[in-house]
């Protein structure tokens, strides 16, 4: 395990790793900027796409974790020596990583283990998993929901591990939390809007909205045309293409000039009409504003199904409503016979959604015969 010595050496290291990140930030600027002078107008900008002239914070937090893992793998291959039970799984990045907690004998420590790369142990050894937590993340209440965990502060905030990740630094550095809910309500509804996000039938119904805001043709949403002209006029821009063998003609507001430069450049230009349109800011802030209505309209109306949630208690069966909170209505069960538990509802729900259906197309289906007349059999 971890002792004083590893932990020296592990700190000194990391003190290289700020240089090493900013020698590859300049490395990377350099790279762009000798692509960009040699190259014409089209490459450029395709050029300045793919290659930014400063890393983002992810970048430069997955970097600084590279190194690190480098660092250990080569100078402390103990902390890949792993022997325990795990007994509790917190997922960081949904499958691509996570946080577990082992137990050896009587002692329990932190592992984390990310996608292609070797488990490797991440904090000291302690006497009970709720001391782990307590002096690792700062406290011991937590909630497992939708493969992302939060773990709850003293003051009501919580924060999740997929946003902290910093977590698997913590032989180096101390854990810190960055990025923090106000409270579990707010961190289950991030969770829930984020996979609204990433709905397709949402995201064309906002541009579809947002484009009738604009008097601009939905028609053509996910289509690709040919551009053959464009020029300024009172209307707007206007943009002249063909699609499908037939010309047409649109009006587009305040598109950016560099754009309408391009476009002049490269006369028969296909592409794919909705990057067209969002290339208007008005168009992209309409969109955005329709975009986080319906979002939050969904959120808010929508009754969820039934889910497993779990924290420090146990697993139970919740109902999710659009707020953010949770109706409890099972008991505590372990993780696994929860999701057993929930199997089973689910089944019996389903069942009674068919059986009433079809009592229903029976009530449709009865049919009556008319009034004052028998049947050869009933005359007898």
């Amino acid at each position: 395990m971890r002792n004083d010595s590893i932990e020296r050496s592990v700190n000194d290291s990391m003190l290289t790793i700020a240089d090493s990140i900013l020698q590859m930030i300049e490395q990377s600027k350099q790279k762009s900027l000798d692509r960009k002078s040699q190259s014409p107008m089209n490459q450029e900008k395709k050029s300045m796409k793919q290659d930014s002239t400063s890393w983002s914070t992810k970048e430069k937090t997955e970097a600084e974790y590279e190194l690190y893992y480098a660092m250990i793998k080569e100078r402390h291959p103990q902390l890949f020596e792993i022997k325990g039970d795990s007994i509790e799984t917190f997922p960081v990045d949904k499958e691509k990583s996570v946080f577990f907690i082992l137990k050896d004998k009587d002692t329990y420590f932190g592992v984390y283990k990310q996608e292609s790369k070797e488990a490797h142990i991440v904090t000291p050894v302690f006497p009970t998993k709720e001391d782990l937590l307590q002096k690792t993340l700062g406290t011991s209440q937590f909630e497992k929901f939708r493969i992302h965990s939060f773990f709850l502060a003293e003051d009501g905030k919580a924060f999740s591990l997929h946003d902290n990740k910093q977590l698997r630094l913590n032989l180096a550095k101390s854990y810190k939390t960055l990025t923090t809910y106000e409270n579990i309500e707010q961190a289950r509804s991030s969770v829930v809007k984020e996979e609204l996000k990433n709905d397709p039938k949402l995201r064309k119904q906002s541009l579809r909205r947002a484009l009738e805001e604009h008097f601009i043709p939905s028609d053509l949403l996910g289509k690709t045309v040919t551009i053959q002209n464009i020029s300024n006029d009172d209307q707007g821009t206007r943009l002249s293409f063909v699609e499908n063998q037939k010309e047409r003609d649109v009006w587009l507001p305040d598109i950016a000039e560099k754009w309408i430069e391009r476009v002049r450049d490269n006369p028969g230009m296909k592409v794919m009409f909705d990057e067209v349109i969002m290339d208007s800011r008005s168009i992209a802030e309409g969109f955005l504003a329709f975009y986080g209505m319906e979002i939050k309209k969904e959120s808010q109306a929508r009754q969820h199904d039934f889910e497993v949630i779990s924290n420090q208690d146990g697993s139970y069966i919740g109902k999710l409503s659009g707020n953010g909170k949770v109706k409890k209505v099972s008991p505590y069960f372990s993780e696994k016979e929860a999701e057993k538990q929930l199997g089973n509802l689910n089944t019996h729900i389903q069942l009674e959604k068919q059986k009433e259906r079809q009592e229903k197309e029976v009530e449709t289906d009865i049919q009556f015969k008319e009034i004052g007349k028998k049947t050869k059999e009933e005359t007898y």
